[in-house]
């Protein structure tokens, strides 16, 4: 399965995906200035496109972005429990 992700240039946001059993031999049709496609496995809509680079939305305002991965400002616990961020009070 070959994915095209479809990225908005002015935004660098992928804005659709369209998938193929095989490599199409030409881009896929309907394309106009500002937007291009892309090959990925893994990117879905709404993820940015950039410097070659797929990265998906940031979950939390407070989160930052580190090595192409979104940290919380506090770790997650390590012992395997089930934990969910809350944003309001910074903690797990």
């Amino acid at each position: 399965m070959i994915r095209h992700c479809i990225i908005d240039t002015n935004t660098n946001l992928v804005v659709n995906i369209i998938e193929y059993e095989a490599a199409p031999e030409t881009p896929p049709a309907g394309f106009s200035d500002g937007i291009i496609a892309v090959v990925s496995s893994k990117a879905s809509i709404d993820w940015t496109y950039a410097d070659g680079v797929f990265t998906e939305p940031q979950p939390y305002p407070s989160w930052t972005l580190v090595s192409n991965v979104w940290e919380p400002p506090t770790a997650r616990p390590s012992n395997n429990g089930c934990y969910h961020w809350d944003e309001e009070t910074q903690a797990w």
